[in-house]
């Protein structure tokens, strides 16, 4: 048996009533992205508003990319409706449960259908705007206005939607909307309301337009925290029947922790009092110091051991965590590198500390499988984001180039080396979904090695500016500690290689 709608109102399969009333609820949210994140954290945290009965309102999810056109054919398969498991410890209790989300209404695809997508502007109900596009999601592209066909990036589809909603309602301020973006991005809110009014501007869309995006529309800086993962990896198909009871083709796992700061206006926190039915989400005036402390601590983490362990033949973070070798690597870029890092721009080390800890110890969850591959998908804006800033942070602290976030950037640069120029077993090769012009660069430059050498090519991969936001090379002594940690990896093997380098690390002193 399906999960979906005629099961669900038929009482084939239970809900409580307050979530089967939601089912006829209005379309109030836009949501641009259809993936497990917002499922789990957003579209989860607006159905348990809905029971309580304080918004009533439902979510219509588009997909950002042409990728996710499967998602959307599932979601609208099953009406909407799914399952989220929370699996896990919280507050230093066992969590196991399970419940049918049901504020998700229906899935769009723009780019199989761009006219539909923009006739959403022209329902009045839809009063919010949330996305989650991922970190390379917030960038321009120069592009002719999409009169026939939706555009590669969000912003613009984001412009034209709003230059839609602009014309349908007569630039009415009453009609204007609150933007929620999702993205790891600093400044995520601020970032994208740029990217909208400069794509206004390049399709002349006129000044009253742009004057309406900025008066009429409230765009909210956030900061979203929790793993989720998907698909349950102890269960196989027929398990996940049995326990459930229905089929179920997006039953969506996650852990209980989770933590949304968003700077709101006085109109969001009355639409979304998620606090009031003791959701953990901050309203507040700056959203920094969470932001700080979990991209720098939680997600560099990840960025970091992600390389390392698919190298050293790892697949999930636990495993990471848990490996006698990787699993000290993981700890010592956590609580010696990444922890001073971000202490530095909190001005709190206790609480830099204190948040580690916490982390590393949901790494552990025994019941989450959350693979490294997943985490390796635009691992190079990733980079840019979460490493970066703590790099040339800590260099600037010490003195000295950061020597496990050098490790883990050999392991990242040579995942895209091309076939025979790596040479390097375990090599996980280019991740997922990359920028294909930043892949490409990468790729050339490792292609130079033959003629600059080692020293050479990785200080032109480091030298890529448009890839890092930066040249990497400006960073007293990174680069000679990653061509080490190359040749290194090359002469060794990724596991000798990194025993190497604990051998070397152990006994130091935590920065």
């Amino acid at each position: 048996m399906l999960l979906n709608r005629q099961a669900v109102e038929s009482g084939r399969i239970p809900v409580p009533e307050a979530a089967r009333r939601a089912l006829s609820y209005p379309e109030r949210v836009l949501q641009i992205g259809e993936g497990i994140f917002l499922r789990g954290f957003a579209d989860w945290m607006i159905h348990r508003l809905n029971v309580s009965g304080r918004f009533q309102g439902r979510v219509v999810v588009a997909a950002p990319r042409p990728t996710g056109a499967r998602n959307v054919a599932r979601l609208n398969a099953q009406d909407g409706l799914y399952t989220v498991w929370l699996r896990g410890y919280r507050n230093g209790e066992l969590t196991d449960a399970r419940e049918i989300v049901t504020s998700v209404s229906r899935g769009v695809d723009p780019h199989a259908d761009w006219p539909g997508f923009l006739a959403l502007a022209e329902q009045p109900e839809i009063e919010i705007v949330l996305s989650n596009t991922t970190e390379a999601g917030l960038r321009y592209e120069p592009i002719p206005y999409p009169a026939s066909e939706a555009p590669a990036t969000y912003p613009a589809k984001l412009t034209a939607y709003l230059h839609r909603r602009h014309q349908a309602f007569g630039g009415s301020p009453a009609h204007g909307l609150t933007i929620v973006p999702c993205e790891l991005v600093d400044d995520n809110a601020r970032v994208l309301r740029e990217l909208v009014l400069r794509h206004a501007e390049d399709w002349g869309l006129g000044d009253d337009f742009a004057a309406w995006v900025v008066s009429a529309n409230t765009f909210c800086n956030t900061l979203v925290d929790r793993i989720v993962t998907g698909m349950p990896s102890d269960l196989d198909e027929n398990g996940r029947r049995s326990l459930l009871g229905y089929d179920d083709a997006l039953l969506t796992v996650g852990e209980p922790f989770h933590l949304w700061a968003i700077e709101a206006d006085e109109r969001l926190r009355r639409l979304w009092p998620f606090d009031s039915i003791g959701l953990d989400v901050k309203y507040t005036d700056d959203v920094t110091p969470y932001r700080v402390r979990k991209v720098r601590i939680l997600n560099g983490t990840h960025t970091s051991l992600a390389p390392v362990a698919l190298m050293c033949g790892l697949e999930t973070v636990r495993e990471a965590v848990e490996d006698p070798q990787v699993g000290r690597f993981v700890r010592w870029v956590a609580e010696s590198e990444l922890v001073p890092a971000a202490a530095a721009e909190l001005g709190n080390r206790a609480e830099a500390e204190a948040f580690a800890a916490a982390t590393l110890d949901r790494f552990r969850n025994p019941y989450l499988r959350h693979e490294l591959r997943a985490i390796q998908q635009n691992n190079l804006a990733k980079a840019r984001v979460r490493l970066v800033p703590a790099v040339t942070r800590l260099t600037q602290i010490t003195g000295q180039a950061p020597p496990a976030l050098s490790l883990a950037w050999a392991c990242l640069l040579l995942g895209f080396a091309p076939a025979g120029a790596g040479g390097v077993e375990g090599n996980p090769g280019p991740a997922a979904d990359n920028d294909p012009a930043a892949r490409d660069e990468l790729t050339a430059a490792w292609r130079s090695e033959g003629e600059a050498g080692l020293a050479g090519a990785v200080r032109r991969l480091l030298a890529a500016t448009a890839v890092w936001g930066m040249d990497l090379n400006t960073v007293p002594g990174f680069a000679e500690r990653v061509a080490c940690a190359v040749q290194s990896i090359r002469e060794l093997g990724p596991r000798r290689a990194l025993g190497a380098w604990l051998e070397a690390h152990a006994g130091g002193e935590m920065v």
